[in-house]
């Protein structure tokens, strides 16, 4: 259905000729890149750049991926042979206490990591090389013959060989290369067997190094040990330590003195006993009772019988004298015999306390000998303490000397026995065997490569290319570099077959496509272009529009003429003006006569129904350019002009001005300060991004209300530009849009 205009639309809304307030902006996005000019790729633009360029991708992978299967094809076939080898850390112990003088493994994780990086370098090693040369006898080889030297030999032959280690396991591989599959599997067995001789030479050369050297150190250790064994003995000669040893001659000094030291207290306290006893036989001697009643005499079994003798005698003479008289011959004889028997008693008490005294004297005696035999003792004590000094010195090298000769006798003893057997620590598992099929080159693989270098190849030359290209390509482009909102996409224009006989004809009816095709998709885009602006701004219509473009043959007149045929047909009455003064081209879209246009009502204060042509669509007139000015932006700088534009406005309801691209002149950017609104027309795949936004920034310079952007001829059935969607939903809907051609 037709859109009202409000009530006070007909008043002029000239910007600086109304009297209300003026338009509100339109907000457009916000830039995403700086200064609304940003070029980054998002993954939506790889996949429309890849499918943009297709074919040359398609054609960059088959050239790529042909190229590669010749070259593949032109290698040379190389066969490939594995031996595998058991590579133990340590070798087996054949016998239990003999230790190997050349220890093949480690202990620890790093020692063990260490142990077989060092193997697999050795196997990769010039000296094996060169043993599995000489084993091949590959000096004498034709395909060898070119090698200067031995170690160049080495090298090639080094590069054919690589070492494969099984992962948690001790088995390494030796794989060989070789053009002939049976050299390659000798190469391999050869080295494996070179490796094996290899690291048991090694283990016998050590062996053989530690005996010789063992062999000369227990000669001159056999001759220091003699030195002070003899050295020992002689001292031992000389200290009379042959038949006793130092220790048991300190022992039994040591025995000596204790038992010296007890005997010596025994006599001493024997002495103080008797020392005693003497001095009380000494203070009796002089008085015969007291010494008499000494224990010594009293309990004298001899001095006992005497006493009771003395006794007898006494009572029988008692018994004479009163029988008889003192003379009597029995009392004298009895007297005499009496006499006698004192004369003894008394003899015998002395002769006890005489005994007494020389038994003192015997203990004095004897612990006067204990002592200078104790004396005696502790000489020679301290003398074998000096000679214990002098003596351990000797000992104790003599001892050390036999035990560093015993060890070294020992060692050279095992490593005598180690050198004899031939244990090896690396065993072969399998034995490499001839191939059947190369190895090199995989063409599969090959292949493959190549397939992906030509995808991602093509594919980065089309990203590129993407790259490379700076226009304007789609919506989303328009968008992120322009950051204006796209009001209308019109899809590219295909001329009737009338319409290719001359160019300007063709030109002709592309313009008018939208009046003679109105099912066609061009159609429904201007429509849809037609609604946008309407309901750009409700409440202040839209009145006064300029189309331009940033460069020339972009499709600025055609977006002009089809917008203002859309707006004809939905019932507004439409005057459609040609500012472009310098290439004025509306009399030719529309067969009018140029002899009078907008130039004669500036310059001739025509009115404009005097110079305006009315066109076969109803509702829509043409002020085409009329005579061309030298000046023509002065006359769009005129008060007249303004009035022009003011008496259009008041006889239409909407006036759009086909204006010059903004790049070749200033008149867009006049024009633009006197509208309600600039629309800025960019062809698909043609302007340049750097250009529209120039053209953008020199309309918003002049105060221009850029409305949005009309992205013109775009491509539909190109997937890559993304509308390919529209393309569809305008055919199978294009009869809607076409029939209600009243609707806004």
């Amino acid at each position: 259905m037709r859109a009202e205009l409000h009530p006070g639309a007909k008043r002029a809304s000239i910007r600086g000729l109304d009297t209300g307030k003026q338009v509100p902006d339109v907000k457009a996005p916000a830039p995403t890149g700086g200064g609304g000019g940003g070029t980054a790729l998002r993954l939506i633009d790889v996949w429309r750049a890849m499918t943009k360029r297709w074919r040359m991708i398609v054609a960059a992978t088959v050239v790529v991926t042909a190229l590669g299967f010749l070259w593949t094809y032109r290698q040379p076939k190389i066969y490939d042979a594995d031996c595998s080898l058991v590579i133990e850390s340590t070798a087996p112990q054949v016998l239990e206490n003999v230790k190997d003088v050349v220890t093949l493994g480690g202990g620890a994780y790093w020692s063990n990591h260490e142990f077989y990086q060092t193997q697999f370098r050795i196997i990769r090693s010039q000296a094996v090389a060169r043993r599995a040369i000489a084993a091949l006898g590959l000096a004498a080889d034709p395909e060898y013959s070119g090698v200067a030297t031995e170690s160049e030999l080495a090298d090639a032959v080094l590069d054919k060989i690589r070492v494969v280690p099984l992962r948690d396991s001790h088995i390494a591989s030796i794989v060989a290369e070789d053009k002939k599959p049976e050299r390659a599997a000798q190469l391999a067995n050869a080295f494996a067997d070179a490796y094996i001789e290899s690291n048991l030479d090694y283990k016998l050369d050590g062996t053989k190094n530690a005996s010789l050297w063992l062999a000369e150190q227990e000669q001159d250790l056999r001759a220091k040990l003699e030195k002070s064994e003899l050295g020992l003995y002689q001292y031992k000669k000389d200290k009379n330590l042959l038949a006793v040893s130092l220790d048991d001659k300190q022992s039994m000094t040591s025995q000596n003195l204790a038992h010296i030291n007890q005997k010596l207290g025994d006599v001493r306290a024997r002495r103080i006993e008797l020392d005693s006893a003497r001095k009380i036989i000494v203070a009796a001697r002089a008085n015969p009772q007291e010494r008499e009643s000494l224990p010594e005499i009293r309990q004298n079994p001899v001095i006992q019988k005497l006493q009771e003798s003395l006794v007898e005698l006494g009572e029988t003479q008692a018994t004479l004298e009163s029988h008889y008289g003192d003379e009597h011959p029995k009392l004298i004889a009895l007297k005499r015999q009496a006499a006698a028997l004192r004369r003894d008693y008394e003899k015998s008490m002395d002769e006890i306390l005489k005994s007494f005294d020389m038994q003192y004297e015997a203990l004095v005696q004897t612990e006067r000998s204990l002592m200078a035999w104790m004396e005696r003792e502790k000489k020679d004590a301290i003398e074998l303490s000096k000679v214990e000094l002098e003596y351990k010195p000797l000992a104790r090298d003599a001892d050390n000397a036999a035990k560093v000769y015993g060890m070294v006798n020992q060692r050279q003893k095992e490593a005598n026995l180690s050198g004899l057997m031939k244990a090896n620590n690396v065993r072969v598992l399998e034995r490499a065997t001839a191939a059947r099929h190369p190895a090199k080159p995989r063409v599969s693989v090959n292949i493959l490569i190549a397939i992906l270098l030509g995808l991602l190849g093509s594919c980065a030359m089309a990203v590129a290319f993407e790259v490379a290209d700076t226009t304007v390509k789609g919506q989303s482009d328009v968008e992120r570099s322009l950051a204006l909102t796209v009001l209308g996409v019109i899809p590219v224009v295909t001329p009737t077959a009338e319409g290719r006989q001359t160019a300007p004809d063709a030109l002709r009816s592309r313009d008018l496509h939208v009046l003679h095709d109105s099912k066609s998709s061009a159609a429904e885009a201007y429509r849809s272009l037609r609604t946008n602006l309407l309901f750009l701004s409700p409440d202040k219509p839209i009145r006064t529009l300029v189309v331009t473009s940033a460069g020339p043959q972009e499709g600025k007149t055609t977006s002009a003429v089809g917008l203002a045929i859309t707006l004809a047909q939905a019932g507004h009455r439409t005057i459609l003006i040609d500012t472009d003064m310098r290439r004025p081209r509306l009399h030719h879209v529309f067969g009018l006569p140029n002899e009078n246009g907008i130039s004669n009502a500036i310059i001739g204060d025509v009115p404009v129904d005097k110079v305006s042509q009315h066109s076969e669509v109803t509702n829509l007139d043409i002020l085409t350019c009329g005579p061309t000015p030298p000046n023509p932006a002065e006359l769009l700088h005129t008060e007249r002009f303004r009035r022009v534009l003011a008496e259009c406005v008041s006889s239409y309801d909407w006036v759009i001005l086909d204006s010059p691209p903004t790049s070749a002149v200033t008149d867009p950017a006049v024009l633009g300060n006197v509208v309600d609104g600039v629309l800025l027309v960019v062809k698909a795949g043609a302007t340049n991004r750097h250009a529209a936004l120039q053209a953008r920034r020199q309309l918003e310079a002049a105060k221009a209300r850029v409305l949005g952007v009309v992205l013109n001829e775009v491509d539909l059935s190109n997937r890559a530009y993304g509308y390919y969607y529209y393309r569809r939903t305008y055919s199978r809907y294009g009869a809607y849009g076409s029939g209600d051609t009243k609707a806004a």
